[in-house]
């Protein structure tokens, strides 16, 4: 906040700089090139700093009004005639203002000699082209300097969306965390009462999973050959609660090792699959297939449905965070370089997502 307000103070000076400077060096022009030395100077120099007054003021009311709040407003024809308004104002004024000059000159001073009339008209068109140029100069800043602000506001609000996002896609990869470790721990706790030394296995390989999820899923993308090694440790870890009814057929294609996903953007698929396709005894299956060509990622899953529809839980969980989470985060993350398609009938669900990973 100090450094923007530090920032501002100096704009602010070299601005100021800038108009003293100008109107110097326009007071010498007036004096060399719109003022003849046919005339006394002294009263080249009166006239002048008379007519650089007015010109400053003039001008000041130009740029610093009409400008802002009518020509950067878009109301053209409101500021073309309060300008003509201007100059027929100053003009008199001026007028006015040397008349008296001239008048108090001759009466007072009579040994001097005066401009005449072309040269007052001289001095006038003088005068006006400095305002002219005055307007120019400070039409071209402003419009230079909201350019900068407008691209400035436009960064700011592009960073400000942007770390939106990424709290919002952090925050829908930290809701996958407790979601998994949730259903594993359900799932840990019946076989913890069936049988002991299997539950020591799931255990540990329940490290694993936590130890890729909590240390290694912190960055935007990983390899894709480690997410598919967790999901080969997860259908494992499945594998040992469903050892007598295992109908799962995997197939994943030869992966090259430079290839990078999001992380935990297929594992949501692949937990659904086994909580909503492993409730039947007999007709379960579930059928993975992941490849990839040019860059692009075909991913396909499909799992029967179980025919339990009396267990709230599956109800809930059907419309719970899983399917919903990794539907903004494919948003978020791949935007319109993804497909997404996912069917249902009475006894089979399908996924199918296609990414272009470049």
């Amino acid at each position: 906040m100090e450094d923007i307000e530090k920032y501002g103070f100096i704009l602010k000076q070299n601005s100021l700089l800038a108009k003293i400077v100008y109107w110097i060096v326009a007071a010498i022009l007036m004096f060399f090139l719109f003022s003849s030395n046919s005339y006394d100077i002294q009263i080249r120099i009166v006239l002048v700093f008379a007519l650089i007054l007015m010109s400053i003021a003039v001008s000041y009311f130009i740029n610093n009004y009409l400008i802002h709040s009518f020509l950067f407003k878009g109301k053209f024809l409101k500021f073309i005639y309060l300008v003509i308004y201007t100059f027929i104002i100053s003009f008199w004024v001026n007028f006015l203002s040397l008349f008296i000059i001239l008048v108090y000159t001759s009466y007072y001073k009579p040994q001097m000699i005066i401009p005449q009339s072309s040269d007052i008209i001289i001095l006038l068109s003088g005068n006006y082209l400095v305002i002219l140029l005055s307007a120019i100069f400070h039409f071209i800043k402003e419009t230079y300097r909201k350019v900068i602000e407008k691209n400035e506001v436009e960064i700011q609000k592009q960073i400000a969306e942007s770390k939106l996002q990424e709290a919002k896609l952090k925050l829908l990869q930290g809701q996958i965390h407790p979601h998994f470790l949730f259903n594993m721990l359900n799932n840990l706790y019946g076989l913890v009462s069936e049988n002991s030394e299997t539950s020591k296995d799931v255990i540990i390989k329940l490290s694993d999973l936590l130890d890729y999820m909590l240390y290694k899923c912190d960055k935007p993308t990983v390899f894709l050959n480690d997410e598919i090694q967790f999901i080969n440790n997860y259908i494992e870890l499945e594998r040992i609660r469903h050892d007598e009814h295992f109908n799962v057929s995997v197939h994943f294609a030869e992966i090259n090792d430079d290839i990078t996903i999001a992380p935990l953007i297929l594992f949501p698929f692949v937990e659904n699959a086994f909580k909503h396709g492993f409730n039947h005894p007999t007709e379960n299956f579930i059928k993975i297939n992941l490849y990839t060509t040019n860059q692009k990622l075909n991913f396909t899953i499909e799992n029967s449905i179980s025919k339990i529809t009396d267990d709230k839980y599956l109800k809930q969980e059907g419309q719970g965070i899983g399917l919903n989470n990794i539907k903004e985060r494919l948003a978020i993350i791949y935007k319109d370089k993804y497909s997404l398609d996912i069917r249902q009938d009475e006894l089979c669900f399908k996924v199918e997502l296609l990414i272009d990973l470049n």
